[in-house]
């Protein structure tokens, strides 16, 4: 009976032969009115991965405010972890003073067994947090220590350092959790998204407000920068028509208008030939954008623009100060000229 040699079979890895079929990641796609519409209408997802708008955010996050678990989904929505990891950090990694929250390690499951297992170095990391996060966390240590001292001396108790946990301190399932947030999104009414689609909701949502691409990726643990240039630079319609409202802005056009009533505007407020003016707040009415502006924060009344008799004026609603607090002022319509 014939053979190969050992050394001859070995000696070649033909693995390396094989080709395997090229792996495309679903591109996200934004819950856009008309494509909520065409939900409603027929109850199609238009794609696998779907992404909720900052407004549908905000309104999913509302809803559920009286949850339970409201800090877990907070966390999903500013932090985008992958779910095994929520369910498997401690609190010895959260820092509530310092505000960070490490993540080194996450959860497996398997026909429904949990199998706990270190992250690859790459996805460790540890993401910071907002005050606001912060705050939505404490509060929620405080609830579970509470509940934990309720079940103190109960049998179905669990000892457990987990950040979530149910009532009686076992640890979350992720399928548990993925089924408690399908649940919620049905509730809310908003269009469907998955879980794991929340990770994507967060990579939009600090892109679109101007995060540095190379934190998105650290904080996502993408283990390149291309994963997260690839799949998230272009999701939201927000970033697109900032691009391209961006790019119009460097081409200088003459503006037509038409002089309402003409103000004086005072040297003070020139910086070489462009006056720099300070507004209170703004309407647009019809085809015209109602201003009202001052040479400087605390300029005297002199450089301050008022109405004056026969002045077309309004009462718009006043701009923030910045501390939640408005005062309201009256607003014209006028072009100035340098006297």
């Amino acid at each position: 009976m014939g053979g190969i040699k050992t050394e001859e079979a070995f000696a070649k890895n033909w693995a390396q032969l094989v080709e395997l079929p090229a792996v495309t990641r679903p591109k996200p796609l934004v819950w856009t009115p008309e494509r909520v519409a065409h939900w409603k209408k027929t109850g199609e997802k238009p794609g696998p991965v779907m992404v909720w708008t900052p407004e549908q955010t905000g309104q999913f996050l509302d809803s559920v405010k009286g949850d339970r678990l409201y800090s877990l989904w907070h966390t999903f929505v500013f932090s985008g972890p992958r779910r095994g990891e929520m369910c498997a950090l401690p609190w010895p990694e959260v820092s509530l003073d310092a505000l960070w929250l490490h993540i080194s390690a996450q959860i497996v499951e398997v026909a429904y067994r949990q199998y706990g297992e270190a992250l690859k170095a790459e996805s460790v990391r540890t993401n910071w947090l907002s005050l606001d996060h912060g705050e939505v966390l404490s509060r929620w240590q405080d609830q579970e220590t509470k509940e934990l001292n309720e079940w103190a001396g109960v049998e179905a108790r669990v000892e457990s350092d987990r950040v979530w946990t149910h009532e009686n301190g076992e640890p979350l399932h992720p399928d548990w959790v993925s089924r408690r947030f399908k649940r919620l999104v049905e509730l809310s009414g908003l269009p469907p998204v998955r879980l794991h689609d929340l990770r994507h909701i967060s990579a939009t949502l600090a892109l679109l407000g101007k995060a540095d691409i190379k934190v998105v990726q650290e904080r996502l643990g993408h283990s390149s920068r291309q994963i997260t240039s690839d799949t998230y630079t272009s999701v939201l319609p927000e970033m697109m028509r900032t691009e391209a409202e961006s790019t119009l802005s460097v081409v200088p056009r003459e503006v037509a208008y038409d002089v309402h009533q003409q103000r004086e505007i005072s040297p003070n407020a020139f910086r070489g030939n462009v006056a720099v003016l300070f507004a209170h707040g703004a309407r647009y009415t019809g085809s015209t954008w109602v201003v009202g502006a001052q040479t400087g924060p605390r300029a005297p009344s002199s450089e301050r623009f008022t109405p004056s008799a026969g002045a077309k004026s309004t009462r718009p609603t006043p701009l923030s100060n910045g501390s939640g607090t408005t005062a309201p002022v009256r607003l014209w319509r006028y072009f100035g000229s340098r006297t």
